[in-house]
């Protein structure tokens, strides 16, 4: 396989805000993550102390799980004190869509690099976003039909959503295997067909929770990098972080103050919003079954979702007992993930790490520093095929990625039109409009006759505009092959308007490219970059 790296005329400039080291976010970001001597300083810092209780709650976890002898190394180097390479999502259907991995190979090179470059021991960890309760979100898929040049979506269906966190969730296996045999019913079959669904029955049968299986999947693919895997809602890791959740209750306004001012300061300094939150605890409590949000008024904490009221103290002492029960929101996750671990830098998407300039102030008052925060890479796949297909209509692929392919399939139709006829109807246009003109004079100042010729002017306009298309359309109609092709292009590298990595499903990736397309021996070496990578067969 090959690897290449291209440049993207990309609307938003954020990422590129960050390699230029841009003073507007030096305000709110602690670290600059183009400065080598912040490397140091966070390669280098004092430990925090709970490296060797979190190493033993990651070696819990995983205990399920056949351990790769770099993930067994790694568990000691982080027992030891080792600093990670940190980021995290929710447990999508399947894997979810590709920038999972995509974000978890972002880890796995920066720590690799770091490690050489600094002559010590960085750990790529993956954190599963366990705590989440947006069952939307992660029950479906996507799947790219070569055949019908379609994407179908898959969705595992059930009658009763979960409303507490996914990792509670407990989903029913008679219905993943009916969406897994939906999913690879739309996919051509390979080589590696079989031998990938064996292995993902293999999860479902062998998995009952939700994030169980995804993190059995991720640790299928990544275990030969070493990369650990916890989740946010293991019982054990609320334990640890029982100390944290106390001091966010305690200081709950101060931290809400905090965020709320620096979002402020950020949309006043041209950052958009990102961070959309009405409640001032920033704290969920499982209660009744449910994932709940708390908020305070008149000093006493109120459950979205029900009609209990609890005192500052109840809530204190179901932490002290309890610190299972309660998770965090988008305000407070990334501080407590960094107040667990010794983190050089935090990897997240583009939106992610836009909501993190929004946090500056709140992680200095729960006293908690906020790593380097750097984009994860972002990945394009061009199969054989699709290469012919660029090839054979002299397309600019990176156009296509950025842009999609309306523009280059309507220069296509009218290639293939008679541009005499096309002139001629708009000559013809041209010419009923100056004859209105003409007769716009002959009723001026009698208005029933001035709106009598303005409607008919404009349907003689509008039958023009019809004629056009429809001939247009028949011309489209003649080149169905093409029209597929171009259909094909677009849902492959610009499907559904974005980036692939956001919509396709990895497993996609595996039946085509092969079963082990994503191991060392296989996947091209990365390099961390700002910049787009192409991988080719």
């Amino acid at each position: 396989m090959d690897c290449i790296t291209t440049k993207l005329n990309e609307k938003d400039q954020f990422i590129s805000k960050i390699k230029n080291s841009d003073s507007t976010l030096a305000k709110y970001y602690h670290f600059d993550a183009m400065d080598k001597k912040h490397y140091e300083e966070r390669l280098f810092s004092e430990s925090n102390g709970r490296e060797t209780a979190l190493a033993d709650i990651i070696e819990r976890y995983m205990s399920d799980l056949s351990l790769d002898n770099q993930q067994v190394e790694n568990l000691k180097a982080l027992s030891d004190g080792a600093k990670v390479v940190i980021g995290g999502q929710q447990a999508g259907l399947f894997g979810g869509p590709l920038y999972t991995f995509h974000k978890i190979f972002s880890i796995i090179t920066l720590s690799e690099k770091l490690s050489n470059d600094y002559d010590t021991h960085v750990v790529p960890v993956f954190w599963i976003a366990g705590e989440d309760h947006d069952f939307e979100e992660i029950n479906h898929t996507y799947v790219f039909n070569e055949q019908k040049a379609k994407l179908q979506k898959i969705k595992y269906s059930t009658m009763t959503p979960a409303e507490s966190s996914v990792s509670k969730y407990t989903p029913d296996k008679a219905e993943l295997h009916k969406a897994l045999n939906q999913f690879f019913k739309e996919l051509k079959e390979t080589s590696s067909s079989k031998q990938l669904l064996n292995m993902c029955r293999n999860i479902i049968d062998n998995y009952d929770g939700w994030t169980d299986m995804f993190k059995a999947l991720l640790h299928e693919v990544f275990k030969a990098y070493g990369v650990l895997l916890i989740d946010a809602d293991y019982k054990a890791l609320r334990q640890l972080e029982q100390p944290l959740f106390k001091k966010m209750i305690e200081n709950h306004q101060d931290v809400d103050d905090a965020f709320r001012q620096t979002q402020a300061q950020t949309i006043d300094s041209g950052l958009e919003q990102m961070i959309q939150t009405d409640t001032n605890v920033h704290l969920f409590i499982h209660e009744d079954n449910m994932r709940q949000l708390l908020t305070v008024k008149d000093g006493q904490f109120y459950l979205n979702k029900s009609e209990k009221v609890l005192s500052k103290q109840a809530v204190l002492d179901i932490v002290e007992k309890e610190p299972e029960r309660f998770s965090n929101n988008v305000v407070t996750r990334p501080i407590m993930e960094e107040w667990l671990f010794n983190t050089v830098a935090f990897v997240g998407g583009p939106s992610e790490i836009k909501y993190w300039t929004e946090l500056s102030e709140a992680f200095r008052i729960l006293e908690v520093s906020m790593p380097i925060v750097l984009p994860r890479l972002r990945i394009t796949y061009l199969n054989t095929r699709i290469e012919k297909l660029l090839d054979q209509y002299h397309l600019d692929k990176n156009n296509i990625i950025e842009k999609g392919v309306t523009e280059d399939k309507d220069k296509f139709i009218r290639a293939q039109a008679s541009q005499s006829f096309i002139d001629q109807i708009k000559s013809l246009s041209e010419q009923q409009k100056s004859i209105y003109q003409s007769l716009q004079t002959e009723v001026k100042g009698n208005h029933d006759n001035e709106v009598l010729l303005s409607k008919n002017n404009e349907i003689h306009q509008n039958q023009f505009d019809y004629l056009l298309k429809r001939y247009l359309l028949n011309i489209e109609r003649e080149n169905d092959i093409s029209m597929k092709h171009f259909e094909e292009l677009s849902e492959t590298l610009h499907p559904m308007g974005g980036l692939q990595e956001r919509i396709w499903n990895p497993l996609q990736i595996m039946n085509d490219f092969g079963i082990d397309v994503f191991s060392p021996s296989t996947y091209p070496p990365l390099s961390y970059t700002f910049d787009h990578i192409l991988i080719k067969p």
